[in-house]
């Protein structure tokens, strides 16, 4: 399933109404049952539900979170797992929304910043090439322009289709794993997509590792969130280390899938414990160089494009010339 903007909105809707009211002392079933009769959207109605009957059955909130799994990820349920053993699941809803919320904020950002690229694609393939609009001009073929311009424009929504549909966390980790090697290439797109990877996996470790996960568990929850099967490799790969008495901060500096800024700051907060407070401001500033990346790519993919047109239009023009100067010569002859 592809992710929207509004679904990433319904989910944080949902964690903020919870947060607000089992911080006024409400019980979480209390809550629960009062968000199941205004719920509007039909699969957070399904997963409420789900949550109720297990609940009802004596199942910890845990327990009744992995029977609803389908609909609420492994990030979720680890980090509402550890909030509830803790006492802190308020704060754990907060969190939650607050990250689903930025979330759909990049996602509503990133789409209208594509919205320049798009039209301009769209009015290149109407336009051109000008024989089409030509033969619907003078012979008025409006069924032959039509089937022109789907057999251009059905393609490229195809394959924008369908690499939207694999980069979607849910697909397999190979095929992900290989668009990503060809993202992280592509000039501005890389960086910001590497940064808001970054982003994601501060903002997800701190979380994970307040509400008390254990390190180990925190770090490859962290690594599943991130969204970068790269560095979701690398930490998976931890595990045998921290096992064996490694500390994160070494087994970071050894990994070469992280930046020299994140593993030498992470090294520094271990030794001080305020690990917490660093992983906060990197989030951050992850997050800012990812924002301001995605702008630059978004402006030499609207150039790139506008270039395109550029060059096609010269290409027409010239083109005409050569044929009216042609016709001409024919007749002189």
């Amino acid at each position: 399933m592809i992710v929207s903007p509004q679904q990433l909105n319904r989910r944080a809707r949902f964690y903020r109404e919870l947060a607000q009211m089992t911080e006024v002392g409400m019980s979480l079933h209390v809550a629960l049952k009062t968000m199941q009769r205004h719920a509007r959207s039909g699969d957070t109605r399904q997963a409420i539900d789900s949550l109720l009957v297990s609940l009802d059955q004596g199942n910890s909130f845990h327990s009744a979170m992995m029977s609803a799994k389908n609909w609420l990820p492994s990030f979720d349920v680890a980090l509402l797992g550890a909030g509830e053993q803790s006492g802190t699941l308020p704060a754990c809803f907060t969190k939650l929304a607050g990250y689903y919320e930025e979330r759909g904020r990049l996602l509503r950002q990133m789409l209208a910043s594509l919205a320049y690229p798009f039209f301009l694609i769209h009015m290149a393939v109407l336009v051109f090439p000008i024989s089409s609009l030509q033969n619907l001009v003078q012979e008025g073929s409006i069924v032959g322009f039509v089937i022109k311009k789907f057999l251009i424009i059905v393609p490229l929504y195809i394959v924008v289709g369908i690499v939207a549909f694999l980069s979607q966390s849910t697909r397999g980790g190979g095929v992900r794993a290989v668009l990503d090697a060809v993202f992280n290439v592509v000039p501005f797109l890389g960086a910001a997509r590497r940064s808001l990877s970054m982003a994601r996996l501060c903002l997800s470790l701190e979380a994970l590792i307040n509400a008390g996960t254990n390190i180990i568990s925190a770090w490859e929850l962290a690594g599943a969130a991130c969204g970068s099967p790269r560095l979701e490799r690398a930490i998976n790969a931890f595990r045998p280390q921290l096992e064996s008495g490694t500390t994160p901060s070494e087994v970071v500096g050894m990994s070469h899938a992280f930046p020299e800024e994140f593993v030498s700051q992470y090294h520094s907060a271990e030794l001080s414990g305020k690990t917490d407070e660093t992983l906060t401001r990197l989030h951050k500033y992850y997050e800012e160089c990812g924002k301001r990346e995605s702008r630059a790519a978004v402006v030499a993919a609207g150039a790139l494009v506008f270039g395109a047109v550029m060059i096609s239009v010269a290409y027409q023009i010239i083109q005409f010339w050569m044929n009216y100067f042609g016709q001409i010569q024919k007749v002189l002859e």
